[in-house]
């Protein structure tokens, strides 16, 4: 049974240069970059994908959808317009977080995007059969 925490911490791993993985096996999360499995022979290597799942990518978790969802839930009209004003163009993810900030519903923002990974854990957890708590 894997622990919704640990598939969580690896979705937060992920960027647009590695994946991540969970091995039911090992009960491990690890990086597509795997520097820290030198040591492994690559018939080892192979073997530890071969019995791991990839976690979603960041284009299947997409933060900027969630930033989205996050704004359409906001009711004081003004923030809401500020924030989707933001949102456009280069450094969206910044101006955003920035933003937040200064109009102090960071923690909002945070809760919100750790029920979306919750979701997105379960969902994962669900299509690949495996039991979580």
């Amino acid at each position: 049974m894997v622990r919704l925490s640990k598939i969580i911490e690896g979705l937060e791993m992920v960027d647009d240069i590695v994946d991540c993985y969970y091995n039911p096996k090992k009960d491990e999360i690890f990086l597509s970059n795997i520097g820290e499995y030198e040591e492994l022979s690559e018939d080892e290597i192979d073997e530890l994908f071969e019995e791991s799942i990839i976690l979603p990518t960041q284009y299947e978790i997409n933060e900027y959808q969630i930033m989205v969802d996050f704004i359409e839930k906001i009711d004081n009209l003004e923030v809401k317009n500020n924030l989707q004003r933001l949102i456009q163009g280069k450094g969206v993810f910044r101006r955003f977080k920035d933003y937040c900030l200064e109009i102090n519903i960071i923690q909002d923002w945070y809760n919100f995007k750790e029920q979306k990974y919750k979701e997105i854990a379960i969902e994962w957890c669900e299509r690949n059969e495996l039991k979580y708590k």
